[in-house]
């Protein structure tokens, strides 16, 4: 249903190594795309639903900066990290972002546990095509 969700919202969806070394999954707002590690998926279906509701948080942060291809901006959900949120924020991926990156990363990692809320916000704040 997400993955629908996704490609109704106008994301391309791609199978194969993310751009920044050690991402598991990496949306790209300039170009519309997702890309998933190839490995993602064996991993286990709650990890692979984990991945892509942490992408569809950042593709409706996008949204939410006006198109699917904006800059993304903040949707005001909880930054709380959990113990296993700050121990990925700690990894050496997210040594030199930009504190405006970190707070988007620390919004997605907050709320990825909540499988239904990456399609509720695609529906809320992305138009479908």
């Amino acid at each position: 249903m997400l993955l629908q969700q996704l490609e109704r919202s106008g994301v391309v969806i791609v199978v194969r190594q993310p751009k920044q070394r050690g991402a598991a999954g990496e949306w790209n707002p300039r170009r519309g795309e997702l890309r998933l590690r190839p490995d993602v998926a064996s991993k286990g279906t709650v990890n692979f639903a984990r991945v892509l509701n942490h992408e569809a948080i950042h593709v409706a942060q996008s949204c939410k900066g006006g198109s699917l291809y904006a800059r993304p901006r903040l949707l005001g959900l909880s930054r709380s990290l959990s113990a296993s949120g700050r121990r990925s924020l700690q990894q050496p991926l997210y040594a030199k972002v930009s504190r405006e990156q970190r707070l988007l990363e620390e919004e997605a990692y907050a709320n990825q546990e909540q499988l239904n809320l990456g399609w509720e916000l695609l529906a809320r704040h992305c138009r479908s095509r």
